[in-house]
């Protein structure tokens, strides 16, 4: 019977591990990991049906249902409670025997709320299920920190996402050897898991969770626009995708779950930045200025910023926030603007002087870091 307990990076193995073998996290006398525990990783280029402790290997290959007794996910593994994660743990429970279970990290209610992280509740509603005729639960609260779980009498929910396309029809290519679009697939899944829950977050911080948004993504990924107008967690009437002429447009709509298609709406054009006609309540600019000038950016986001709603927000990332002096040009150039800056590691805002709790110190450290330097950070401009 193989365990596996999957991380962050390889850097993360000996924390995320030693989580797991204190004494006062296994209530049940039954999770603490054998010694012949197996690391896997999310950033592995390594796919092999058979990991070992030899070479680090991917998480993400498609193994076959009940390879392994155990999952353990560590501490550092970025998992958050939204429907990308709900399709991920279901993932993993496929892959455990009948006898094994999927073993992870919760949060106290307060800080999975504040990072989008899974907390006890959020767990148990969605996938709790008797098992059986006693009526035991599926999932088990190890101790303060840690749950157990495991398919009970009914089949975990299928939640719209995402990353369901690549369970479901990519993992074929990844099985492929010496496919060179296999880590690329995997980067790009994987990235989204975490700008969708921040992003997401982002929505449910300034409009709550039942309130109709419009939302537009511009030259970005059509993998983060598709799992924001799927979320259960936030109410999005529309979702718009602004791409290129020379984008593919009939790679658009493909990780659309059924009836999606109709709430989303593709926008080509031929110049460098679109002329957008219509106003939204939330815009998105992520990383999508290679090489321009920052007078060019400057009178990008002005005109984004004319077309937002009142009470709308703006979602960028760009290295020229790095810099104050850009921040506070465009703040002071238009009346009525407030600003603030979220982690680009967990679904949180950053304050100034309070630090990010975490429960792996290296991650801990790596927000504390993002603080204090406020590189590369996602900034948010409110348009009261």
């Amino acid at each position: 019977m193989v365990d596996i307990i999957i991380h962050k990076s390889k850097q993360c193995i000996k924390e995320d591990v030693d989580y797991y073998c204190s004494d006062i996290r296994d209530k049940h006398k039954m999770i603490k990991p054998s010694e012949n525990l197996i690391s896997v990783s999310c950033d592995s280029n390594v796919f092999s049906h058979a990991p070992s402790n030899h070479e680090i290997s991917s998480i993400y290959y498609p193994f076959e249902k009940n390879t392994f007794h155990r999952i353990y996910i560590g501490i550092s593994f970025p998992l958050f409670a939204n429907n990308w994660g709900a399709t991920f743990l279901r993932h993993l429970m496929y892959l455990v025997n009948k006898d094994g279970a999927v073993i992870l990290p919760v949060y106290a209610e307060r800080q999975g709320v504040e990072k989008n992280y899974w907390s006890r509740s959020s767990l148990e509603v969605m996938f709790q299920s008797r098992q059986k005729w006693w009526g035991k639960s599926n999932i088990w609260a190890e101790n303060d920190g840690v749950m157990s779980m495991r398919i009970g009498k009914k089949e975990p929910p299928k939640k719209n996402s995402t990353l369901n396309y690549l369970f479901d029809y990519e993992s074929n290519d990844i099985r492929k050897k010496d496919n060179p679009n296999a880590n690329q697939i995997i980067a790009r899944h994987h990235k989204n898991g975490t700008i969708s829950a921040i992003v997401e977050q982002i929505m449910i911080n300034y409009f709550g969770r039942k309130k109709d948004i419009s939302y537009c993504d511009i030259h970005g990924d059509i993998l983060l626009t598709s799992e924001i107008l799927m979320s259960d967690y936030i109410t999005i009437n529309s979702a718009t995708q602004i791409i290129n002429d020379n984008s593919d447009i009939t790679n658009v709509k493909k990780y659309l779950g059924e009836g999606f298609d109709k709430k989303m709406h593709i926008m080509s054009h031929q110049d460098k930045f679109p002329n957008i006609n219509n106003n939204f309540d939330v815009i998105s600019m992520l990383n999508i200025f290679d090489n321009e000038s920052e007078d060019f950016k400057k009178e990008c986001i002005k005109k984004s910023l004319n077309n937002l709603n009142k009470d709308g927000v703006l979602i960028i990332q760009d290295s020229s926030f790095n810099n104050k002096g850009f921040i506070n040009s465009i703040i002071s150039s238009i009346s009525g603007l407030e600003y603030a800056q979220y982690s680009s590691i967990v679904a949180t805002k950053h304050n100034k002087g309070t630090n990010i709790p975490h429960y792996s110190d290296i991650i801990f450290k790596e927000l504390q870091i993002e603080n204090d330097s406020r590189q590369n950070l996602i900034n948010i401009i409110y348009k009261k």
